[in-house]
């Protein structure tokens, strides 16, 4: 659904009683609002299940070079995302056919205690430690591509666009136009010396955004650690605590 920010301030001021029917909102209301309107959306960037989609992006490996800064300006140019879902290096011998190698992400600890040596060089890295740095965020690659030429495909959360303006046309997929009237509703009680909102808009806010979360939520494998014979295995002990068969 194709709003701009001006739609969605006005309507929210309406809510709480700032603004009537057809009423324009002021200079100062308008960049007031905005303001609040761009902090809430910095704040659900830092939500997963207010992420709608995942960026998958690629930037090629120089060869020889281990670290490299993920940001605007970086080494890898792009927006520096909240998180990183998965890495991976793509293999690129043959162009036509790339083949993807998925990575693990370490943490810290995981870097220092399970890669006593940094340099060394391979084909193809298969860790990668991000330190998590800001504006620019430091991946560091184990083992260091020497031979071939490889890519690292990144996926990553998709920022949510914050209108820059208050004119600023935004497009956001079924559900958000509702979750960010309602939810800036509330935020704006604040502003504007509401010490409540009606029960009727606290509730929208609170559904409209459980909604979004409930339908970007991923889906999850049910998975066990254990290689099981079913036919000989004793689930009733393993279950109930019953060592019997």
């Amino acid at each position: 659904m194709a709003t701009t920010a001006a739609d969605i301030l006005s309507s929210a001021l309406r809510l709480i009683g700032v603004l009537a029917a057809g009423e324009q909102m002021a200079p100062e209301d308008s960049a007031d609002a905005l303001m609040v309107f761009q902090q809430m959306i910095d704040g659900w960037n830092a939500d997963r299940l207010a992420i709608f989609t995942t960026s998958i992006t690629d930037f090629p490996f120089v060869l020889g070079k281990q670290s490299y800064t993920l940001g605007v300006g970086g080494d890898f140019n792009m927006v520096r995302p909240a998180r990183i879902d998965a890495m991976s290096a793509v293999l690129l011998s043959n162009p036509d056919n790339p083949v993807e190698i998925p990575m693990s992400i370490f943490t810290a600890s995981e870097w220092q205690m399970q890669v006593p040596v940094k340099i060394v060089t391979g084909t193809f890295p298969l860790i990668c430690y991000p330190d998590g740095n800001f504006p620019l965020n430091t991946l560091n690659f184990w083992p260091i591509p020497q031979t071939e030429p490889v890519s690292a495909r990144i996926y990553s959360w998709q920022p949510l666009a914050a209108p820059a303006t208050y004119v600023t046309t935004i497009a956001f997929p079924p559900g958000y136009a509702e979750a960010f009237r309602y939810g800036l509703a509330v935020r704006l009680s604040a502003e504007y010396g509401q010490a409540q909102v009606s029960p009727t808009v606290a509730a929208i806010a609170v559904d409209s955004l459980a909604r979004l979360k409930s339908m970007n939520a991923p889906v999850l494998d049910l998975r066990s650690d254990l290689v099981l014979d079913p036919d000989s295995y004793n689930w009733s002990a393993v279950l109930f605590g019953n060592p019997y068969q």
